[in-house]
C-alpha cells in the first residue's frame, strides 16, 4: 500500500510541476511549442552549470480591467521542471514516502520566480541537494522534540517566518532549515586546529595568515574543504558533493591568469572554543562573488567582522585582490575591484589605471571616496555618477588639463577649495548632491578671473538657495 501511495504522490508532483523530458533538443522544442500553443507569451529556459536545461519559465500576460475601468496587464509565471531535476530531488528525499520532495520543488520554483537572476536556484539543484538530504534527516529525527520547537522559536532568523517549526513547508530556504537543525548537528571543534595543520603538512592546504584572532585556511583538495562539514552549510564542505572541483577548476571560476581559483576559509579563533556564532566562520570565493558565513543566512558583515579587526587578514586580501584585479586589464566588470571597494579599498580602482588615462568614468559603481589622483596629469574628463561618492580629494587641483567634471547623484556635501585651480574646466555637473559648502576659490573658474568655465549644472533644491546665489555671484559669466 505504501508503495502505491508513493507512486501516486510522485505522479501528482510530476503533474503539479509540469515535469518534462530533456533527453534531446527535439523533446525540449516540442515542450516549448506546447507551452506557447497553450497560451504562453514567452518561454525562458534556465540552464545549469553544464549548459543542460533544468527548467522552463512560462510567462502569461492577460489583459484585465480594474474597478475604475482602466486596462492593465496581469503577468503570471509558471515553472516546468526537467525530469533530471525532479529525479535528483526524489533521490535526495530521505523519507520513505517522499514527503519532502514537494518542499524541494517548491523551494526551487520559488527561487526562479522571485530572483532577478537564477544563480541561487541553480546552486540549490546542482550543489545543495546533498545538504538538503542531510538537513532533512536531522529535521525528521528531531522535529517532535520539545527542545527543537523552543530553539526555533528563539531563533532570530526564523522569528516571524516559521510559526510551526515541525511543518517543513514553512521553511522558505535551505538556510532557514539549516538554522533550525543546526543545534542538533553533532560536532566538536576543539581538535580542528590540529586537523587543519595536518592538511597543511600533507600539502593539501595553506595557512597564509594566522594572527592572535584569525586564521585564513585555503583548502587545495576536496578532503581539506570537507573538514568543515559539520560546522557550515557550504555545499563545497559536504562529503557527498563534488562542487569543490567546479569552484576551483571550472571554466568560469579560474583566476584571470588561468590558474585554479582559491576558496578561502576565515576562522575566528573563538570557534575553537566551541563558540559557534554565525560569523565565526566565513567562506569566500571571489570568482563566483560569494562571501558566506557558516549558515549562509545573510547575517554578518565580513568587513566589520574581520577586515576591521585584523591587519594581517586585511593586508592579505588587499594584496590578493589587487594582483587579480590588475591581471584583468580592465576596470569594467572587474569582480576583484568590486570586492576591493566592498572591503573598503576604493583607491584600488585608480591604482590599476594607467597614469596617462584621459577619461575616468564610473557609472553605478560604488566609489565612496576619491583618493589622491594627482598622477592623472592628462585627465580631461572625470565622470562618477550614482557612485555614493562622499568627498573629492584635494589632489583634484593638480589636474589642470581637466575640462569636464561630471559627478551627479552622489553624497558630496563640500567642494574642495582646490577646485579653483582648474582653470581649463569647461563644465561641472553637481546635480543630485546635497552640497552645503561652496568655497570662495571657485570664483577663479570664471572667465573674469582667468578661468574657462562655461556651464555648471546644479539645482537650488540640492545645494540650497543661498549657495545657488553665491555661485551666481562668484561665477557671473557661467551659465546655470
Amino acid at each position: 500500500m505504501g508503495k502505491i501511495d508513493n507512486t501516486k504522490r510522485l505522479e501528482f508532483l510530476a503533474e503539479k510541476f509540469d515535469v518534462f523530458e530533456c533527453d534531446s533538443e527535439d523533446t525540449i522544442k516540442d515542450k516549448v511549442d506546447g507551452l506557447m500553443d497553450g497560451g504562453c507569451t514567452d518561454v525562458e529556459s534556465v540552464k545549469g552549470i553544464n549548459g543542460d536545461i533544468i527548467a522552463l519559465i512560462c510567462t502569461t500576460e492577460t489583459k484585465k480591467v480594474d474597478s475604475k475601468g482602466n486596462d492593465f496587464i496581469k503577468t503570471k509565471k509558471n515553472i516546468s521542471v526537467s525530469f533530471d531535476v525532479f529525479h535528483s530531488m526524489v533521490q535526495s528525499d530521505p523519507t520513505n514516502n517522499k514527503q519532502h520532495t514537494q518542499w524541494m520543488l517548491e523551494t526551487f520554483t520559488r527561487l526562479l520566480k522571485d530572483s532577478k537572476n537564477f544563480d541561487e536556484a541553480i546552486r540549490f539543484v546542482e550543489e545543495d541537494l546533498p545538504l538538503a538530504e542531510e538537513y532533512l534527516l536531522i529535521f525528521e529525527k528531531n522535529k517532535k522534540k520539545k527542545k527543537f520547537k523552543e530553539l526555533c522559536e528563539a531563533s532570530y532568523v526564523l522569528k516571524g517566518k516559521v510559526t510551526n517549526p515541525t511543518n517543513i513547508n514553512q521553511y522558505k530556504s535551505l538556510a532557514q532549515l539549516y538554522d533550525a537543525v543546526d543545534p542538533f548537528i553533532e560536532r566538536d571543534p576543539s581538535d580542528m586546529e590540529k586537523q587543519m595543520q595536518r592538511f597543511v603538512d600533507a600539502g593539501q592546504a595553506l595557512i597564509p595568515v594566522k594572527d592572535r584572532k584569525f586564521t585564513v585556511f585555503i583548502p587545495l583538495t576536496r578532503d581539506a574543504n570537507v573538514l568543515f562539514d559539520k560546522f557550515a552549510s557550504w555545499c563545497t564542505a559536504s562529503p557527498g558533493n563534488g562542487m569543490f572541483s567546479n569552484y576551483t577548476e571550472g571554466k568560469h571560476n579560474l583566476k584571470p591568469n588561468g590558474e585554479k581559483s582559491n576558496i578561502y576559509i576565515v576562522i575566528d579563533h573563538r570557534f575553537y572554543d566551541g563558540k559557534l556564532e554565525d560569523n565565526y566562520l566565513y567562506q569566500i570565493h571571489f570568482e563566483s562573488k560569494q562571501v558566506k558565513n557558516r549558515k549562509q543566512n545573510g547575517n554578518g558583515n565580513f568587513f566589520e567582522d574581520v577586515i576591521l579587526k585584523s591587519e594581517g587578514v586585511a593586508n592579505f586580501f588587499n594584496e590578493e585582490l589587487t594582483t587579480m584585479a590588475k591581471q584583468c586589464n580592465s576596470v569594467t566588470n572587474n569582480k576583484y575591484i568590486d570586492f576591493l571597494i566592498k572591503f573598503g579599498w576604493t583607491e584600488a580602482l585608480f591604482d590599476i589605471m594607467d597614469e596617462y588615462t584621459p577619461i575616468i568614468k564610473f557609472k553605478d559603481r560604488e566609489v565612496p571616496k576619491l583618493p589622491d589622483i594627482s598622477k592623472f596629469k592628462d585627465l580631461h574628463t572625470l565622470i562618477i555618477a550614482n557612485g555614493k561618492l562622499r568627498e573629492l580629494h584635494s589632489s583634484i587641483g593638480k589636474l589642470t588639463n581637466m575640462k569636464e567634471m561630471i559627478i551627479p547623484n552622489n553624497k558630496i556635501v563640500e567642494l574642495p577649495k582646490e577646485i579653483g585651480e582648474l582653470r581649463n574646466l569647461l563644465f561641472i555637473n553637481i546635480l543630485g548632491n546635497q552640497i552645503k559648502h561652496i568655497p570662495d576659490e571657485i570664483k577663479y573658474l570664471d572667465e573674469t578671473n582667468g578661468g574657462s568655465l562655461y556651464r555648471i549644472a546644479c539645482d537650488p533644491s540640492d545645494i540650497g538657495v543661498e549657495n545657488y546665489r553665491k555661485l551666481k555671484e562668484l561665477l557671473p559669466s557661467v551659465k546655470m
